[in-house]
């Protein structure tokens, strides 16, 4: 069914009356100011504070002699926008940096009057106009090293095996005998953990992940015990193989019991999730699918670094990837890349 939307007032409704958002996490009132600028500033911060500042005050009417009105109209509307839209949707529960980023380029405009005019000063009046000369050199380095070296780590280091496993999944694919073949990948982890389709671009790749879909379609009270698929299978990942996930394969395929006959469960399977080739998922989860697959048919293949902390502790370790063997060839760990 199609139908005419407006995409502002759709937000609000989802947001603010439906309040549907609160299932991807709640933050301060005050956190796009107190945690998202500090974030996405960095050691522009001051600098930023001190733009606003200037943008915002009235002048004194000897001020206001040198100053050019036009540039001053323009700074002050950049600064009206960058508090007014943070201000906006700290009405909103859910909160994230990611949705103030279209506002850097503005803060760094208000930004850049006051770090001119702390790291340089007028040396001496020349012809051509005033020559301004470089000051506290050693701290403009500093700090250029500092957002040098985080520019560096967040896109290189940091969170960088979520990545590095889709490219591994892929070129798997491709050293395969054929194109043809079908390939399976199953990924127990938050939604949202790695690049998903824009990697797996290969039909034949059939793929599923735990997913977080908000409750549209559901009333009040229904929502209110609302739990999606990704926190039911972190709250209990025995209940939820045993409720959700199809017999994991054997392999032994004669044995009618084998060890993970935990497992067992009425025939009907047909809306189950089924277990793939390829199992992925954070190292947080190791222990625990070990202990829940043992005997399974499932191996070790591959693991990667992806990041030395996280805020999330379901997304702590390596990325891990297990593959499907349900003969008894081959024992032991994978390969492992790291750093």
């Amino acid at each position: 069914m199609r139908a005419w939307t407006f995409p502002p007032l759709r937000f609000l409704y989802f947001n603010l009356a439906q309040a549907l958002a609160v299932l991807y996490g709640k933050n301060d009132w005050h956190y796009y100011f107190s945690q998202g600028f500090p974030l996405l500033l960095t050691t522009a911060l001051p600098f930023v504070i001190v733009g606003f500042w200037q943008a915002l005050r009235p002048l004194s009417r000897p001020e206001l002699r040198g100053v050019n009105h036009a540039t001053k109209a323009i700074r002050f509307q950049l600064a009206i926008t960058a508090l007014f839209v943070p201000l906006i949707l700290s009405f909103i529960s859910h909160k994230e940096v990611r949705f103030i980023y279209p506002l850097l380029p503005l803060v760094h405009v208000l930004a850049a009057k006051p770090v001119a005019q702390y790291f340089t000063s007028p040396a001496t009046l020349q012809k051509s106009g005033v020559e301004l000369q470089l000051r506290r050199t050693p701290l403009l380095v500093a700090l250029l090293a500092v957002n040098i070296f985080i520019a560096w780590y967040t896109t290189t280091i940091h969170q960088s095996g979520v990545i590095s496993v889709m490219d591994h999944l892929r070129y798997t694919y491709e050293q395969q005998n054929s194109l043809r073949r079908n390939m399976t990948v199953g990924f127990l982890m938050p939604c949202h953990s790695t690049p998903w389709r824009s990697h797996l671009v290969y039909p034949n790749i059939h793929a599923w992940a735990l997913g977080c879909e908000p409750p549209v379609n559901l009333n009040t009270s229904e929502r209110a015990s609302y739990v999606d698929e990704a926190d039911r299978f972190y709250a209990n990942p025995l209940l939820f193989m045993r409720t959700e996930m199809a017999a994991p394969p054997q392999r032994h395929r004669s044995s009618a019991r084998g060890s993970a006959q935990f497992l067992e469960r009425e025939s009907s399977e047909v809306s189950r999730k089924q277990w793939p080739d390829y199992l992925i998922f954070f190292q947080q989860l190791e222990e625990t699918l070990t202990l829940l697959l043992h005997g399974s048919g499932y191996k070790e293949s591959w693991r990667i670094f992806n990041s030395h902390w996280h805020d999330d502790w379901r997304r702590k370790g390596d990325v891990i990837v297990w593959r499907l063997d349900v003969s008894d060839k081959g024992s032991g760990r994978g390969q492992r890349i790291g750093r």
